[in-house]
């Protein structure tokens, strides 16, 4: 009987790292294929009904993690070294741009003009009418991308790092909570991860494959196909990460981050250039000014009259970059041994909050200047694809521009979709190649599945639903982080 038992035991455990974890997800991926309308109208239900009934508590947890990034990276715990001893294994330029580049690359492209118009065009009603303006707009996009976001990443990664490189345990998140990560009691967190990873990714991938679609009909000025040329799209991204995977983390999405970073900064410069590079200055400072003021009014309450719009926004963008944190919190984790937890919090956080703050004060900014902002702003009213693309329409070598930011769309996603299958695999405790185009597979049925609905806003629903039961684990870590740190020190 006791054999029995051990047997069991033991086939549980072998199976609840990967097996247990392909297998949910092929059924929920088979789910999505075979039952497209309504596999995605539950999903869509349960996170709309989470985000009505905890809306204030995803609004307060990312307030509490930039408070709690600044003050450990601040304290005297921000010397201790992320591996005792160790050098770090990527040079400061490398490690930047494949933390940016998994992190949120495609998004800044997606929506680095069609935010800051929408808030402008529909601010919420703590924001007067009259008082709206460029500067408002753009420190209410901040307030979404910049030092909550990345405070989320940074202390989900710093828990991973620490207990990989200090506690030499695997990097996973149940060995976050026992120092015996094999017992099945702890595994189901790294389902959870699991899910929330591949669905968190999934509705990314989704929303990158509709702006390119409409960035290529815009500058041929036809239609290109609909929903063949999408799931033409999709197999070509997919074909292209799978293959980078499989190449590992040096050779692959090293690469292609840094080509990105490269093509960010041409994009950046030549849009700088092609404007006003003293507005844009001036609109950085003004704006980082408003959104600093802003802080402190919306990171721990919700106004009543405003909760459509932050259930709409915030909310959904906070539980957004939660649901991503188990995917970009293990990769910058596995990046950045050798560096002081000092260096990693402030880096992680500062550099990505201010390279967002001055790409959206370039792209949608400069439409405040411009005559054509009537146009944009009813462009993005129309779709919210459409914003970026008719900006480029207006300025000098705008095709060149357009391909260039389509380019860019396609490379950033691949490199998410390379990192979200090296964290996954590295997840369930298996590299091999045969395990990485099991996962590719089953995030691109996911992702098929939307894009057959192609509905933008249902896309970041889903995108956000693995969040939902992660958010506790996420705030479970954060104490287990902190009671180590004071451990540590005595």
């Amino acid at each position: 009987m006791n054999t029995l038992t051990h047997s069991i035991r033991n086939l549980m455990s072998q199976l609840s790292r990967e097996s247990i974890g392909l297998i949910c997800c092929c059924i929920a991926a088979a789910a999505f294929l075979i039952f497209p309308e309504t596999a995605i109208s539950l999903v869509a239900g349960v996170t709309g009904y989470a985000i009505h009934e905890f809306g204030l508590a995803f609004i307060i947890i990312p307030s509490l993690f930039v408070i709690l990034s600044l003050a450990i990276a601040l304290s005297p715990w921000g010397k201790i070294k992320l591996g005792k001893g160790a050098k770090p294994e990527f040079g400061f330029v490398s490690w930047t741009a494949m933390l940016f580049a998994a992190g949120m690359g495609s998004g800044l492209i997606f929506w680095g003009v069609a935010e800051p118009i929408a808030h402008y065009a529909h601010p919420p009603a703590f924001v007067s009418v009259d008082n709206i303006g460029k500067d408002s707009a753009l420190a209410l996009t901040y307030f979404h991308w910049g030092l909550h976001a990345w405070s989320l990443y940074a202390i989900s990664g710093l828990v991973m790092a620490w207990f990989a490189f200090n506690k030499s345990r695997p990097m996973t998140i149940s060995a976050s909570f026992t120092d015996k990560p094999e017992s099945s009691r702890y595994q189901v967190f790294d389902l959870l991860a699991v899910v929330a990873v591949i669905f968190g990714v999934a509705g990314t991938l989704a929303n990158t494959i509709a702006l390119v679609e409409s960035g290529v009909e815009q500058s041929i000025g036809s239609d290109i196909g609909g929903l063949s040329f999408r799931l033409g799209l999709l197999m070509a991204i997919t074909l292209a990460f799978t293959l980078s995977s499989t190449m590992g983390l040096d050779k692959g999405i090293k690469r292609m981050s840094l080509f990105n970073l490269l093509l960010v900064v041409v994009m950046l410069v030549a849009v700088l250039a092609l404007v006003d590079p003293l507005s844009i200055a001036s609109t950085v400072v003004t704006s980082t000014l408003t959104y600093l003021q802003l802080l402190p009014s919306v990171s721990f309450s919700i106004d009543m009259d405003s909760r459509q719009w932050s259930e709409g926004w915030s909310i959904i963008y906070f539980v957004w970059w939660i649901a991503w944190a188990p995917f970009v919190g293990p990769f910058i984790a596995r990046i950045s041994r050798g560096r002081t937890i000092r260096q990693y919090l402030l880096c992680t956080i500062l550099i990505p909050t201010m390279t967002s703050i001055v790409w959206f004060s370039t792209f949608g900014g400069s439409v405040f200047e411009m005559s054509i902002l009537p146009d944009v702003v009813q462009a993005t009213n129309t779709d919210f694809t459409l914003g970026l693309f008719t900006f480029f329409d207006n300025l000098a070598f705008g095709k060149i521009l357009t391909y260039s930011a389509i380019l860019l769309l396609i490379t950033f996603v691949i490199t998410s979709a390379d990192s979200a299958i090296y964290v996954t695999s590295m997840m369930t405790g298996s590299q091999a190649v045969k395990s990485k185009l099991m996962w590719s597979l089953v995030l691109v049925a996911i992702t098929a599945a939307l894009v057959l609905k192609n509905n933008i806003d249902l896309n970041k629903q889903i995108a956000i639903f693995g969040a939902l039961p992660f958010t506790l684990i996420l705030l479970a870590q954060a104490g287990i982080m902190v009671k180590e740190l004071i451990k540590h020190k005595s």
